[in-house]
C-alpha cells in the first residue's frame, strides 16, 4: 500500500501528535455516546414505570434516592458540561493533528524538492517540468489533506462506529445486531467501488500531468507563440489535452454519484428498520421505550460515519495513487546513491587527461563520444569546435560529472575523476551554459548567487571583464534591476554576459564556456575574451564554439566531428590543413568579406 509507504517514512518526529491525537479521538467519541444515554435517562424518568438504565453504573448511582426534578436537573447539567469537555478534547484533538500533518507535509515537500535536486543529469533530461511540479504540489498537498484531515475522521468514524455499537450491544443485543448487520453490506459496496475506482483514478492523475505540461511549457514559451503567431494552434493542443482530462473525470464521477446513492440508501434503510424494529420489539416487551430513544439516537450517531467512512476509503483510492506518483521520484536513485568511491578532495589546479573516452546515451544506439584521447595542460586555453551533434558539450558534461564515461577515464591534476566528490568537483569546475538561466531577482543578486555575500565592488569587476557593466549601469535601477522570469527583461547578449560574470566571480581553476559567446556580436566576444585572458586566474579554459573568429586565439584547438577528435593544433596550423576547421574557416571568412559578421 503505497500511502502507508509515504506515511511510515515521513512520519519521523510527527509521531507524538498522531498518538495524542488519536488518544483524544478515542476519548472524545466516549464522551460523545454519553449523551444519547442521558437523553435516555430523561424519558426512563418520564416515563415513571420504567427503572432500567443506559447509563453506565458509575454514573447513575448519581441519581440514586433523588427526585424526579433533582435527577432532570442532574441530566441538563450533565448534558452542558459533556459537551463543554467534548469541545476542549475536540480543540485538542484538531491541534494534535493539525501539527503532524504539516510536520508530515514539510518532511514530504522537502525531502521531494531535495530528492530532485540530486536526480542524475540523465533523468532530468528526460523528465516532463510540468509532471514534476504537478507531483510535487497536488500531489503531495492531496496526501498532506488526507493526513491532516481525512485520516482523522477516518479515524473518528471508526471509533464512532466501534463505541457506539458497543454502547448498542449493552442496551440490547438481539435488537442492535439486527441493526448493526447492514454497516458491513456498506464496506462491500465500498470495496467494490474501491477496485474498480483505482485504475480510473490512475489515469486521472496521469492526464493532470499532461495538462500540467502543456500549460507549463506554454507560459514558458508563450514569446515564441507570439512571434510566429500561433496562439489558435497553442489553445487547440489545450483544448485536446483539456478534453481528454475531462473524460478521465467523467466516468469516475458517475460511478461516484452511482457509489454515494447505494450507501444513502442502506443508510436511510438502516434508520427506517430501527424504528419499524424498535415498535415491534416494544410490542413483545423486549425494549422500553427510554432504550428505543437511546438506540434510535445512537443509529443515527453511526449512519453518517459508517456512510462517510465508504467515501473516505473510496477517496483512498485516488490519495493512494498521488502517494504512489511521489515515491515514484523519492525513490529514484540519486546521483550520489552508488558513488561511495568518489570521497576525494584533492586539490584541482586544472590539468585534465582524457584517455580511452567514450560515452554513449542510455536510449541511444551508438557512441557520442568515441575513443578521445586529450591532454589540456594546467592554464591553457582550449576551443572545441564542430558541427551541430558532434559531441563538444557532451564532452564537457563529462568532466564535471553530470555524465559518466561508458568507457575510458578522465584525470584531472592526476586524480582520476570517478574517485573525486561529484559536488567538490562541480565547485571547481565553473560551466556557463548554452542556454543561460537566470533567476528572478536583481542583477547583483544573480552575478552573486552563489557568493557567501554580495561584494557589489567585485560583482562590477566580473561584470566589466564580461563587457556588460556599461549595459547594466545604463538601466534605471543598475545592478539593482529585478531580472524578469528566466531573464526576459535582458537581451539574448546581455543574459549571456550576465552567466559569464557570475561564473567568473567564482574564480575556479577549470572554466568551460559552452557556446557563451553565440548571442554576442563579434566586437564584444574579442573583448570579453582579451579580458578573460588578461585577468589575474591561471584558470584552465574551455571555449565551445562554432565561430572560428572566437576560437582562433585559443592555445589549442579541438576539431570534433561524429564524437571523434579529427584535428588538434593552433588556428595557423589548421588553416593550412585540408578538414573541417579550413572549410569552416573559408566559408566564415567569405561571408564576413562579404559584409556578414561571424
Amino acid at each position: 500500500m503505497q500511502l502507508l509507504k509515504l506515511f511510515v517514512k515521513y512520519i519521523k518526529g510527527n509521531i507524538k501528535y498522531f498518538v495524542a491525537g488519536f488518544l483524544m479521538i478515542i476519548a472524545l467519541n466516549y464522551i460523545r455516546s454519553l449523551i444519547p444515554l442521558f437523553i435516555s435517562k430523561v424519558f426512563e424518568i418520564l416515563g415513571n414505570g420504567e427503572n432500567v438504565s443506559t447509563l453506565p453504573s458509575f454514573i447513575n448511582h448519581i441519581f440514586d434516592g433523588k427526585s424526579a426534578t433533582v435527577q432532570l436537573t442532574i441530566c441538563a447539567i450533565s448534558i452542558v458540561v459533556v459537551a463543554i469537555i467534548r469541545d476542549t478534547i475536540n480543540l485538542g484533538t484538531d491541534l494534535s493533528i493539525a501539527c503532524a500533518s504539516e510536520g508530515v507535509g514539510y518532511n514530504m515537500q522537502t525531502d521531494f524538492y531535495n530528492h530532485v535536486q540530486n536526480l542524475p543529469y540523465s533523468y532530468l533530461n528526460h523528465a516532463e517540468t510540468g509532471d514534476l511540479i504537478q507531483r510535487s504540489i497536488q500531489d503531495v498537498s492531496r496526501v498532506k489533506m488526507f493526513v491532516g484531515s481525512q485520516l482523522s475522521v477516518m479515524v473518528t468514524n471508526i471509533a464512532q462506529i466501534a463505541i457506539y455499537s458497543t454502547q448498542m450491544l449493552f442496551i440490547n443485543v438481539e435488537f442492535s445486531l439486527y441493526i448493526l448487520s447492514l454497516i458491513p453490506v456498506l464496506f462491500i459496496f465500498t470495496l467494490l467501488y474501491f477496485r474498480k475506482q483505482n485504475k480510473l483514478w490512475e489515469d486521472m492523475e496521469n492526464n493532470e500531468g499532461l495538462l500540467m505540461n502543456v500549460i507549463q511549457e506554454n507560459y514558458t514559451g508563450i514569446r515564441v507563440v507570439k512571434a510566429f503567431a500561433n496562439e489558435e494552434y497553442e489553445i487547440n493542443k489545450f483544448n485536446q489535452v483539456m478534453d481528454k482530462f475531462m473524460e478521465s473525470w467523467d466516468k469516475p464521477n458517475r460511478r461516484m454519484s452511482t457509489f454515494w446513492m447505494s450507501n444513502d440508501l442502506v443508510s436511510y434503510f438502516m434508520l427506517l428498520l430501527t424504528f419499524v424494529l424498535g415498535l415491534v420489539f416494544i410490542f413483545n416487551n423486549k425494549l422500553l421505550f427510554s432504550e428505543l430513544i437511546a438506540l434510535f439516537l445512537f443509529v443515527q450517531s453511526i449512519m453518517w460515519p459508517a456512510k462517510n467512512l465508504g467515501r473516505l476509503i473510496a477517496n483512498f483510492g485516488r490519495v493512494n495513487i498521488s502517494a504512489k506518483r511521489i515515491l515514484e521520484i523519492v525513490t529514484l536513485k540519486t546521483e550520489y546513491d552508488d558513488d561511495n568511491k568518489s570521497t576525494l578532495k584533492p586539490k584541482i589546479e586544472g590539468d585534465i587527461v582524457f584517455e580511452d573516452v567514450s560515452f554513449k546515451f542510455e536510449d541511444a544506439t551508438y557512441n557520442t563520444i568515441k575513443d578521445i584521447n586529450l591532454h589540456i595542460q594546467k592554464g591553457e586555453t582550449i576551443a572545441l569546435i564542430g558541427k551541430t551533434g558532434s559531441g563538444k558539450s557532451t564532452l564537457v558534461a563529462l568532466l564535471n560529472r553530470m555524465l559518466d564515461p561508458s568507457s575510458g577515464h578522465i584525470y584531472v591534476d592526476g586524480v582520476d575523476i570517478s574517485q573525486i566528490d561529484k559536488q567538490y568537483l562541480r565547485k571547481n569546475v565553473g560551466i556557463v551554459l548554452q542556454e543561460p538561466f537566470l533567476f528572478s531577482r536583481s542583477i547583483a543578486d544573480n552575478i552573486g548567487i552563489t557568493a557567501n555575500k554580495i561584494d557589489l565592488k567585485l560583482i562590477k569587476s566580473v561584470a566589466n571583464i564580461a563587457s556588460v557593466d556599461s549595459d547594466i549601469e545604463a538601466f534605471k535601477d543598475g545592478y539593482n534591476t529585478m531580472v524578469g522570469e528566466r531573464g526576459v527583461t535582458l537581451s539574448g547578449g546581455q543574459k549571456q554576459r550576465v552567466s559569464i560574470a557570475r561564473t567568473i566571480l567564482q574564480n575556479k581553476p577549470i572554466l568551460i564556456f559552452d557556446d557563451s559567446l553565440s548571442a554576442v556580436d563579434t566586437e564584444t566576444d574579442i573583448k570579453i575574451r582579451k579580458a578573460l585572458k588578461n585577468r589575474e586566474s591561471s584558470s584552465t579554459t574551455i571555449i565551445i564554439t562554432h565561430r572560428v573568429q572566437t576560437a582562433k586565439d585559443a592555445d589549442k584547438i579541438i576539431v570534433l566531428e561524429d564524437g571523434m577528435i579529427k584535428d588538434i593544433g593552433t588556428h595557423d596550423e589548421l588553416i593550412k590543413k585540408d578538414g573541417l576547421y579550413k572549410t569552416i574557416n573559408d566559408i566564415q571568412t567569405y561571408f564576413k568579406s562579404d559584409g556578414g559578421e561571424l
